[in-house]
């Protein structure tokens, strides 16, 4: 075995069962790392989200900690909405850290965002969005962490023999990344909202290789189509259903989220919120928060029932996600031109 990209390919469906690329259990919680075309689309000033996501943590490793630990951070705002009348237009910006494995392959990225949010009729009740990101992704792999077949002895695995991959580059990637969203998103009316979604990630196909060839592997398209609504189930509108559905397509890995979230206010200034959520073949997910004066904190937990349920004890993953929007409407009162999904 004398390529370590076996290894690193190993590590990485680990990682992300049935997506190459990171995910989160509360993928709606991190509207930037989920299509660019949601960027700016606040119902509020600006909205900053940070989540957290550790995954597995029941499996041995070599170390004490889980071995696969993802960060996420992003801010974004709208612009010039005082001049575009029902139209909007969004910035941002986001980035991420994701360790996989006792191999330590670890994935920095960080991405600026802009969207265009174009308003179909004369009220604003429904945009089609256009948004584009792009940035700069390393990556890098503690070797030392790993172990390989020309180790292997009469007694086990012995790191101190050499582990003959004489053809590791042993330096970090680092490559330009680009990607691409389009968003359809309809208020018609104040107890009802919903939207769907396109983006394509990678579109300048990065050539990613620790090895030294030349850089001939390259990194494929992921393909993500997600939709939602909220559909209000009193006068007041205090009490919301809230569907959402994700999928993802990379290369032979697909992924399919879809769930359902109870949401109900309090008063104009807390709210709480629950449901569960499936990923198919691979994970139930149940998540709960609250939402105090514009921040929402979100906590799931991942019960796994894929093939690796005997390893990890049937425990997947816990996340925690939290989300703040300065001056963000109140409930019941839906301001079109800027509405932004909840879930």
């Amino acid at each position: 075995m004398k390529k370590i990209y076996s290894l690193l390919l190993l590590a990485c469906c680990i990682g992300c069962t049935y997506a190459q690329d990171i995910h989160f259990s509360q993928y709606y919680a991190s509207p930037l790392t989920l299509n660019p075309a949601l960027t700016g689309l606040v119902n509020g000033v600006f909205r900053a989200s940070f989540n957290y996501r550790n995954q597995w943590f029941n499996i041995p490793t070599l170390n004490t900690i889980a071995p696969y630990q993802t960060y996420q951070a992003s801010f974004d705002a709208p612009l010039l909405r005082d001049r575009l009348g029902n139209d909007g237009f969004g910035i941002g910006g986001m980035f991420y850290t994701d360790k996989a494995g006792d191999g330590a392959l670890t994935t920095f990225s960080g991405m600026l965002s802009i969207a265009y949010h174009k308003s179909v009729d004369r009220y604003g009740k429904g945009h089609l969005s256009f948004g584009m990101q792009a940035g700069v992704v390393s990556k890098q792999v503690n070797i030392n962490n790993l172990v390989f077949e020309n180790q292997l002895d009469n007694f086990g695995f012995n790191t101190n023999l050499p582990n003959g991959e004489t053809n590791y580059s042993g330096k970090a990637l680092i490559y330009p990344d680009v990607n691409m969203g389009v968003l359809w998103s309809h208020a018609p009316k104040d107890n009802f909202h919903y939207y769907f979604g396109f983006a394509m990630d990678h579109l300048s196909r990065p050539r990613e290789s620790f090895l030294n060839d030349n850089g001939t592997n390259r990194l494929p398209f992921r393909f993500n189509v997600n939709g939602g609504a909220e559909i209000m189930l009193n006068r007041d509108n205090t009490l919301s259903l809230d569907p959402t559905f994700l999928f993802m397509l990379q290369s032979n890995a697909e992924q399919y989220n879809f769930g359902l979230a109870v949401n109900y206010w309090v008063n104009d200034d807390v709210a709480v919120f629950g449901g569960p959520w499936y990923r198919i073949n691979d994970a139930v997910i149940l998540a709960a928060g609250v939402e105090f004066y514009n921040t929402r904190v979100g906590v799931s937990y991942d019960l796994n029932n894929s093939g690796l349920k005997t390893a990890t004890q049937a425990q997947g993953a816990l996340e925690l996600s939290v989300q703040y929007i300065f001056k963000k409407e109140k409930p019941g009162k839906t301001n079109y031109n800027n509405y932004c999904p909840i879930f």
